[in-house]
């Protein structure tokens, strides 16, 4: 069409070229040659020219109009076309957010009559909160549902009035819709996403001390029944099981077979439990599936790793990894201590071959320390002074207002004084660190760290809850020492040694257990026996809770030391004035639904004395009769709020606070959060508990205690 169009252009060109020269050619003769006739003939060839090429230019102009008016048609013939006939959905609504033009298989896929009139989100099923405005601000595409069919909806501004004024499109643009049937290649892709391999491991928790006891008959008995109830429960989701060692076995479902297993919260963890064939100990299981690996290399790497954080979890549940996210399913049982001591063996003598490389040592506990994180890092810095490394212990800022620090520098100053009014040959010269004088803020760590510093991070493993953020960052080299639950945002990398046992009480006694492989010739002085022996107190809740024989070993150990008992029992002593706080706290409680308690504290200050107060409402409610779980929430005058939450041990606060963000353990846990209020989070909590203790309802029967 161009090439012709073209071609006429230069066609009229050449005419009034021929014109041009004819002209001249006819002034020329009459110029050089001015007679009568030559005149006569020259005008006459020139009038001839004028009017040829008059006449010429007339039909090409006729010729081009009726060409352009063909083609105009021939446009519009194929726009009603697309518009009418093409498998194309479209609408047109005004500026005022109504529609004013459809076509007919706009209105045969939407299914519905009368639409003119109507705004986008009345017609189609658009997600909550998407309007008309909302559709203007950007173009942008979203993918629908409507009759078991897909559209891929496509939307762009339009102008609806001529001539508008610039920089004035949002008071003269309306909108422009497309739909496109794409429910063959959804369809494809849904089965593509379902049908999507997912690996994941199974491995029994503690084999040794299960199988411990039992005869030839009974090990192969209980062998049998777990892998019997594990084989059936891969054919009933059309799955595979290929068992690897006695102890684990590698699994393989589809993706919408893992989505099912989830809904139904993998329900073989508590048919496993149920297994007994004379064991003492349950059978429980961990599990660790992948679902996001784009190989299966990477899959059975994924999967390797989250079998670990279950293990490190406390085991007796199942992770699963997919869409960017790990959840957990399970771990609403208290976790059995391990009996043996090999790997506290092999971690101490990891951590003695990383402090002896190190040129400073710096132990840091958990922002706003309490007697466990306190005693911990007492415990770490003897090991570290054992070994004659410089040490400094590294606390938060609000140490001057910490209580529980305030009672332990005190305690220490006593010993201090004592241990310098005895000799030397009686106390020993280990007994003479004055622990006070290694504690230092973060501007003064940083200024003192160096490359090869290494720092040792007690009693927890997340970067949020450290004592100084600043000073983790500066510091690569690092070790990790913690009783809780393993977090999804845990600080593990290369240059991090984890050494992570939530089936312990509390890190006192983790530090307790590895000096006794870190060097046996070490001895606690009675200074860091009390302190490491206050942290377990406070973690057991006097040894009542998340208690084993490894625990009552440590206490041993520390009180052969010299820890004393009655200096512990001062250090938990209140004012009468916060007795009265906790007092009128714990009054204003609630119960919004059975088994549940919970108290807000509102209006605080942030600090550690409402930390405590929050602690000591929640440890008080959950001794009352009925009582499974109690919260207490503090609503900070900053606009924050924390949780402090303790269980019986048959709800599993842990899980609830780690939905809120937080953390800790099956029986104790807590959570902190910003901008937040009660309001915020106690339907969240109630339903969350509500399902955890229907659940044990509908397993175990009655709760009453």
């Amino acid at each position: 069409m161009l090439k012709g169009l073209n071609n006429k252009m230069n066609s009229q060109l050449e005419s009034r070229l021929y014109l041009v020269v004819i002209v001249v050619l006819g002034l020329t003769i009459i110029y050089i040659k001015p007679t009568p006739l030559c005149i006569i003939l020259a005008l006459a060839v020139i009038g001839a020219a004028f009017y040829f090429t008059k006449k010429n230019s007339i039909s090409k102009e006729l010729f081009f109009s009726s060409y352009m008016d063909n083609i105009v048609r021939n446009i519009e013939r194929a726009n009603h076309f697309a518009v009418s006939k093409m498998d194309i959905g479209m609408a047109v609504f005004s500026k005022n957010g109504k529609l004013q033009w459809k076509n007919d298989i706009f209105a045969q896929w939407v299914g519905k009559e009368k639409l003119e009139g109507m705004a986008p989100e009345e017609i189609l099923p658009l997600p909550d909160k998407m309007n008309f405005e909302m559709m203007c601000v950007k173009n942008g595409e979203l993918l629908l549902q409507m009759q078991d069919r897909y559209y891929l909806m496509c939307y762009s501004k339009v102008e609806t009035q001529e001539n508008a004024p610039r920089g004035k499109d949002d008071n003269t643009s309306g909108l422009m819709l497309y739909l496109k049937d794409v429910t063959e290649l959804q369809l494809l892709k849904e089965k593509y996403a379902n049908e999507h391999i997912c690996l994941g491991f199974v491995r029994m928790d503690s084999y040794e001390d299960v199988m411990r006891g039992l005869t030839e008959t009974e090990m192969a008995s209980l062998s049998g029944e777990v892998n019997t109830l594990l084989t059936k429960w891969a054919a009933e989701h059309a799955g595979f099981i290929c068992r690897l060692n006695k102890e684990m076995c590698l699994v393989g479902f589809t993706r919408s077979a893992v989505e099912y297993i989830e809904a139904t919260e993998f329900e073989v963890l508590k048919k496993i439990r149920q297994v007994r064939v004379g064991n003492k100990l349950p059978a429980t299981m961990s599990i660790g599936i992948d679902c996001d690996g784009a190989t299966l290399e990477d899959m059975i790497h994924n999967a390797n790793d989250i079998l670990f954080q279950a293990l490190a979890r406390g085991g007796d549940q199942a992770l699963v990894a997919k869409e960017g996210s790990t959840k957990a399913y399970g771990a609403n049982n208290v976790v059995n201590a391990k009996s043996t001591r090999v790997r506290v063996r092999l971690v101490a003598n990891a951590i003695k071959e990383l402090m002896q490389k190190a040129d400073r040592i710096f132990v840091m506990g958990h922002y706003d320390e309490d007697f466990d994180a306190i005693g911990g890092t007492i415990g770490v810095a003897k090991l570290a002074k054992s070994l004659g490394k410089e040490t400094l212990i590294v606390t938060s800022e609000i140490q001057d207002k910490n209580s529980s620090m305030q009672k332990i520098i005190n305690m220490l100053n006593e010993f201090w004084e004592r241990s310098k009014a005895e000799s030397l040959e009686a106390e020993g010269q280990e007994e003479r660190v004055h622990y006070p004088e290694l504690m230092i803020h973060e501007e003064e760590a940083i200024a003192l760290a160096t490359p090869k510093s290494l720092l040792i991070l007690v009693d927890h493993h997340r970067a949020s809850l450290c004592a100084s953020r600043k000073l983790l960052d500066h510091i690569s080299e690092r070790i990790l020492i913690d009783h809780h639950r393993r977090a999804e945002d845990i600080l593990a990398d290369e240059n991090t040694l984890v050494y992570l046992e939530p089936s312990s009480s509390s890190t006192s006694e983790l530090v307790t257990e590895l000096a006794g492989y870190f060097d046996n010739t070490l001895k606690f002085s009675a200074a860091e026996a009390t302190a490491l022996y206050s942290g377990i107190v406070l973690d057991t809740k006097s040894f009542v809770t998340q208690t084993g024989e490894r625990t009552f070993e440590a206490a041993a150990l520390l009180r052969r030391s010299g820890a004393d008992p009655s200096i512990v029992k001062d250090l938990f002593k209140d004012d009468f004035a916060t007795i009265q706080q906790r007092s009128k706290l714990i009054a204003g409680a609630e119960m919004p639904i059975e088994g549940l308690a919970i108290c807000v504290n509102s209006n605080v200050e942030k600090g550690e004395t409402a930390s405590v107060l929050a602690a000591q409402a929640s440890d008080r409610m959950i001794s009352v009769v009925g009582i499974l779980v109690s919260i207490t929430i503090n609503e900070y005058t900053d606009g924050s709020l924390s949780l402090s939450a303790r269980s019986t041990g048959l709800v599993n606060v842990q899980v609830i606070m780690e939905a809120l963000g937080g953390g800790g353990h099956q029986t104790v846990a807590g959570a902190q959060l910003k901008d937040k209020r009660a309001k915020d989070v106690k339907p969240i909590i109630i339903e969350m508990v509500k399902k955890q203790i229907d659940k044990i309802k509908a397993t175990e029967g009655d709760l009453e205690q």
